[in-house]
């Protein structure tokens, strides 16, 4: 039996093909780098504050609840300056705001290196989250504007692999910086990254709209603007043209909250990870933190897969609920492990089922969103998930105060957490997302 295409996708592989790739080749990269080097500046401090010279110099031996708000404190600011950095995008656009931030958090780096006290240390870092803020607006917001929807996977794995790529290679070149120019070279050395890669990048490579851009030729504006939602015949295209505010969209609030959730997991588990591998499983200091680099590489080449995979299924929400399933189930295997290799192993299936999760539920934002409010909901989004997330480095702290330093107690708070996640996926899945 012959099978004969529609005219619209004929002419969408027609445009694909004529189209120059400038979306692929200066955006993705573009935002590649810059959520690298972000989480440089978020991850760095659970290798610092693992450091025995540090915590002797700041005078933070013993004081698991003080070094939690090191972590935590910078999600605080981030939550509160997100929706204002995402109001900014509408207005000003994607481009201006990421020079701007990331003007902020190259100051905030050196700051960090100047400290003398842990409240100094503390306001740099909160300082950091300010800037930081700039990340999910912008990047969702140019997904939106430069990529058709059934590429938006492969997209979203671009750059959240600089989730997974940036704590990877902290845990390799920040521990080094430690070891050869102390806990203030590495702060300062982190700053000068930021001024010398992502910022000329932004402004050399990157436009708020593909119409804006010297490069792009018209087959590929027509062919992103073909495959945009608000043009989408499937399930996500009709259903939002009936919704006219993500306020009042029940499907980004769950979304949001399955996020949320799977924040109190990672940044809780990734702040005290190196902490983790040192005190409770009893590595050496520069070995946990090479461990680190081996556990998050794991996770880049689990992005990688499930970003192809989606876009070809189309279906997200499963993925997204079963990865969450496991990963509680992994974390828990691994906090019980009777020795330390085979719980390394066991945060490895961890990490990569929470990142099947979290890519996923990334991925479907662009389900259920549009592309005019993508800049604004992604605000409110990383209000919502990093004043929820900011928390869970501070609780760990409490917890292991009490606990005497146990992990187990923890491990399944942040378990119960991606419980949650996987429960937000089911109404999705029954919808087809």
């Amino acid at each position: 039996m012959a099978v004969t295409a529609s005219q619209d996708t004929v002419r969408g592989d027609a445009a694909a093909l004529a189209a120059t790739r400038v979306r692929w080749t200066y955006i993705a990269p573009s935002l590649l780098i810059l959520w690298i080097v972000s989480m440089f500046d978020k991850s760095n401090v659970s290798i610092v504050i693992a450091n025995p010279r540090f915590l002797n110099e700041m005078h933070l031996v013993g004081q698991p609840k003080l070094l939690g708000w090191l972590v935590g404190g910078l999600f605080i600011a981030y939550g509160l300056a997100a929706p204002v950095w995402g109001w900014a995008v509408t207005r000003y656009g994607p481009r201006a705001v990421t020079i701007a931030g990331l003007a902020i958090w190259a100051l905030t780096c050196f700051w960090s290196g100047l400290s003398h006290s842990y409240g100094m240390l503390l306001a740099s870092r909160i300082a950091l989250g300010v800037g930081e803020a700039i990340c999910y607006p912008i990047t969702l917001a140019l997904v939106a504007n430069w990529f058709a929807l059934r590429e938006r996977g492969k997209a979203t794995a671009y750059w959240w692999i600089g989730t997974m790529i940036g704590p990877m290679l902290t845990g390799l070149i920040v521990t080094s910086l430690i070891i050869y120019l102390g806990w203030r070279g590495q702060f300062f050395a982190m700053g000068v990254l930021a001024i010398i890669l992502p910022i000329p990048m932004m402004w050399l490579l990157v436009r708020d709209k593909p119409q804006q851009h010297p490069a792009v030729n018209r087959a590929e504006v027509e062919f992103i603007e073909t495959g945009a939602i608000e043009n989408n015949e499937d399930a996500p295209g009709r259903i939002l043209k009936g919704i006219d505010s993500f306020w009042r969209n029940y499907r980004f609030w769950l979304i949001t909250i399955a996020i949320s959730c799977n924040a109190i997991f990672f940044w809780g588990w990734s702040g005290w990870l190196p902490t983790y591998l040192r005190s409770a499983r009893h590595f050496t200091f520069s070995t946990s933190g090479y461990l680190t680099f081996v556990i998050y590489g794991f996770a880049v080449l689990t992005i990688l897969v499930i970003g192809k995979v989606s876009d070809r299924v189309f279906r997200r929400a499963p993925f997204a609920g079963l990865g969450w399933a496991l990963a509680a189930v992994f974390l828990m295997a691994a906090a019980f492990a009777p020795s330390a290799a085979w719980s390394v192993v066991l945060m490895i299936c961890a990490l990569c089922a929470q990142q099947i999760g979290i890519s996923c539920a990334e991925m479907l934002m662009h389900s259920v969103v549009g592309t005019a409010q993508m800049g604004s909901s992604q605000g409110v989004r990383a209000f919502v998930t990093q004043m929820v997330g900011a928390f869970s480095p501070v609780m760990i702290g409490y917890l292991l105060a009490l606990t005497g330093g146990s992990f187990i107690v923890p491990f399944a708070a942040l378990a119960v957490a991606v419980i949650v996640s996987a429960s937000c996926m089911i109404a999705l899945t029954s919808e087809g997302y």
